[in-house]
């Protein structure tokens, strides 16, 4: 397949810097022919692939209630599966068949301990399974499988887009902490130190961070961006327009690259 596969990794509401880096790819007539994508990323890739323009995308990330559809609570579900499942069918066909360009997600089956690829069937339980954060969300139930996060082990797919079919891929990781800054001593223990949501939380990225070195080692995307996110956080998304902002100065920062490649064909 000619073209290039465009992967977006997960990251929560640094998964908005996808937008910015789509406005940026779109003003420049260079359209990915296959998508991929894990968590907030496979959210963004499936409206890029219902044909969402990146004007469209940003829209609906500044009026959607993330409050309805979100409780960061643990154990009280990241997302509310009936309001998100009634906001999907807002905006995206049933089924990934009916999408204008092939789409992948990423999943974890928490049964087996395999990696699973979500292609083609229903949307809505693929959608809501890739962004099955854990310790926050109930896995979803999906065939024989019980499905959560793909970004539990394959937060920037970039084999994915390879088994649709492209030969080059660009590929954006949201994933990377950025260091904590450690406040001085007697007002760290005043404060309880991070707290032990915000410690859950930072352990789960140092572990993302480190499996997505590791796997992008195996499966190189031709061209890979990071975002200057600084310390936007999983939930920050009340900060959409800086991370959207952070994305399309990534993506204008590697744009001749991409041009490049697309000039390579297959």
């Amino acid at each position: 397949m000619p073209g290039y596969g465009l992967v977006l990794g997960g990251g929560g509401a640094r998964g908005l810097a996808h937008v910015g880096v789509w406005r940026v790819l779109e003003e420049a007539g260079l359209p990915p022919q296959v998508l991929a994508g894990t968590s907030m990323g496979g959210l963004v890739a499936a409206f890029i692939a219902a044909g969402a323009s990146a004007n469209e995308l940003q829209r609906v990330s500044q009026t959607v209630s993330w409050r309805r559809l979100i409780d960061w609570r643990l154990g009280k579900g990241l997302l509310k599966a009936s309001a998100f499942e009634a906001w999907l069918a807002e905006h995206l066909p049933p089924t990934f068949e009916a999408l204008e360009r092939p789409l992948a997600v990423t999943a974890t089956d928490v049964l087996t301990g395999r990696m699973v690829y979500l292609r083609g069937g229903d949307l809505y339980p693929a959608l809501r399974a890739t962004t099955a954060y854990p310790g926050a969300t109930p896995p979803v139930p999906y065939g024989d499988m019980l499905l959560a996060d793909g970004g539990i082990l394959n937060q920037v797919p970039v084999d994915a887009a390879y088994f649709l079919g492209v030969h080059h891929v660009v590929a954006v990781d949201v994933t990377a902490p950025e260091p904590l800054q450690l406040p001085e001593r007697r007002r760290w223990r005043s404060a309880g130190g991070l707290g032990p949501v915000r410690s859950l939380r930072r352990a789960v990225d140092i572990m993302q961070a480190q499996l997505t070195d590791a796997r992008l080692s195996l499966y190189r995307p031709d061209v890979l961006l990071r975002p200057n996110l600084g310390d936007i956080d999983l939930p920050s998304f009340r900060r959409g327009a800086q991370a959207i902002e952070a994305g399309e100065a990534a993506a204008r920062a590697e744009l001749a690259r991409v041009r490049a490649l697309v000039g390579a064909g297959g």
